[in-house]
């Protein structure tokens, strides 16, 4: 008798309405399979909820599943198809071919028809792991072009919105003014004009215990925001966070955006978007501060950069 495990995945591009690709729908399909089979007993169930199929690192229930595997509690993989074990055709024919059989592990992919212990649709396992990688990388396309349209009309397609401001309930392509964090994003760029260096201006934030950018959203506005580092520590105001909001475009009411791209749809690595190719669309928000003030900004700016070079 196979101790087998159940792995499901569904990734956020599989879509929330895709009732075929659901998790409930994989699970029942494999208990069932299981329990008609006669030779395998399902011991646990992983999931890994809103997870792209491109990577197996970072899927938390996966790295448990094989180091059950290792501690030789897992005897068997099963899955709803190979889609759900991976859709990236040269890692998870790795796992099919040379992972799995090296640790005497039976994989089952059932509506695929595979499975290891009679070696069968070996060759289809193959051809559909290579189907699987070219779906994701147009789905990868569109889903960049549809990305791109949108947000050359001005419309906002990340996570947060800027400090100083928050998504509209109504639009969450547009935001609202967030009055307490806007006034901050005033006096920055007023303190600015007058002479204060920005070290100067964070630590004159912090010694008024005015809540940096990160906290802010957590404590304030509620959001589970984790910093660019990824870092969960209290944070303080700095430089870097002032120059950030000294350059910010978003602050004239225009909508900046395409300020990075992803270098490849397999590799989650970004390059940095030149100043002229990013999409800015004028007059999209309420405005913060005036378009003179920030031109006031940036010409002193520039004309430090040019001091220090």
């Amino acid at each position: 008798m196979y101790r087998m495990a159940g792995y499901c995945r569904l990734s956020k591009e599989d879509g929330e309405n895709r009732i075929s690709e659901s998790i409930e729908n994989q699970m029942r399909l494999i208990s069932e399979y299981v329990d008609k089979a006669g030779d395998m007993k399902l011991v646990r169930m992983y999931i890994d909820d809103g997870y792209s199929g491109l990577y197996f690192s970072n899927r938390p229930q996966f790295q448990q599943m094989m180091a059950d595997i290792y501690k030789g509690e897992i005897q068997g993989v099963i899955t709803k198809d190979i889609s759900r074990l991976g859709r990236e055709h040269i890692e998870t024919g790795n796992y099919i071919e040379r992972v799995f059989p090296s640790l005497g592990i039976r994989y089952v992919a059932i509506l695929d028809g595979v499975d290891s212990l009679c070696h069968s649709n070996e060759e289809l396992a193959q051809f559909k792991a290579l189907l699987n990688d070219m779906y994701s990388r147009d789905i990868s396309k569109k889903i960049r072009g549809t990305f791109q349209v949108q947000k050359k009309q001005g419309k906002y397609m990340s996570g947060f919105a800027p400090y100083g401001y928050q998504k509209d309930p109504a639009d969450r392509h547009r935001f609202l003014i967030d009055e307490a964090a806007a006034e901050t994003v005033r006096n920055i760029y007023t303190l600015y004009l007058e002479g204060v260096s920005v070290q100067k201006i964070a630590e004159r934030l912090n010694r008024q215990q005015i809540l940096p950018p990160t906290e802010y959203k957590r404590k304030i506005q509620k959001l589970s925001y984790v910093n660019r580092q990824g870092k969960n520590q209290v944070q303080k105001w700095n430089a870097p966070t002032i120059y950030n909001i000294l350059k910010n475009q978003v602050y004239t009411g225009a909508m900046v955006q395409h300020k990075t791209e992803k270098i490849s749809y397999k590799i989650e690595k970004y390059r940095n978007i030149p100043m002229e190719e990013r999409y800015v669309v004028e007059g999209m928000h309420e405005a913060i501060i005036s378009k003179e003030l920030f031109a006031r900004v940036q010409e002193k700016r520039q004309r430090f950069k040019n001091r220090n070079s």
